[in-house]
């Protein structure tokens, strides 16, 4: 029997989409804590029956908004660099910026949301959605050797740091492009912070 793929109604799409815009826009104004649903189904125009036929709380909207859009941003992902480069490859090195794009991107919303005004609720999320997501790609990287240190730690370790690379670079104004950033976050995370401070050379580099 033939499976029939529904496609995704219009309207719902469209007053999910109103409801999100109205949330990330409430965002940048005021910040996270204060917005109430009132406020967000009257800047969507929309009312708080149909807010809640979609969503559990504001919390809810957030969090399947911002997924959405990881989702298609892990989609695209080029994953992690080969483990085998170098630090003599550092000046040279291209690295994927994707995740710093998106972030240049929704430069505004981040600003707030990784500030005091923003949600840490959503700060420890994107951690659990990003230590998720990168377990797959650390799998692969193994090529049957055995960690040293659980898969879970070192996805979970490269998430923090994503997160707290992500707040310093937009607490700096982003003075760095995406593409430097990226480079010296993968570097860091791949060869550590003596090969960062310049004190010795990273074991098994060329």
């Amino acid at each position: 029997m033939t499976q029939i793929t529904r496609k995704p109604d219009r309207r719902i799409e469209r007053t999910r989409q109103l409801l999100s815009q109205a949330l990330m826009d409430l965002i940048i104004e005021r910040g996270y804590d204060s917005i109430t649903i009132q406020e967000i189904t009257d800047r969507a125009n929309v009312s708080r029956a149909t807010f809640y036929l979609h969503y559990d709380d504001k919390d809810d909207l957030l969090y399947q908004s911002m997924t959405k859009i990881y989702d298609a941003l892990v989609e695209s992902h080029e994953g992690l660099m080969p483990i085998d480069v170098s630090e003599a490859d550092y000046p040279t090195a291209q690295c994927s910026d994707g995740d710093f794009q998106h972030v240049a991107e929704y430069a505004d919303f981040y600003r707030v949301m990784l500030s005091k005004n923003g949600s840490m609720e959503f700060t420890l999320r994107v951690m659990s959605y990003l230590t998720q997501v990168m377990m797959p790609a650390l799998e692969m990287k193994l090529d049957g050797h055995e960690p040293k240190i659980p898969l879970e730690m070192i996805s979970a370790f490269l998430a923090g740091a994503q997160v707290g690379v992500t707040k310093w670079w937009i607490e700096n104004d982003m003075k760095y492009s995406s593409e430097e950033v990226a480079k010296m976050h993968f570097f860091l995370s791949l060869f550590g912070m003596r090969w960062a401070l310049g004190q010795e050379k990273s074991e098994g580099a060329k």
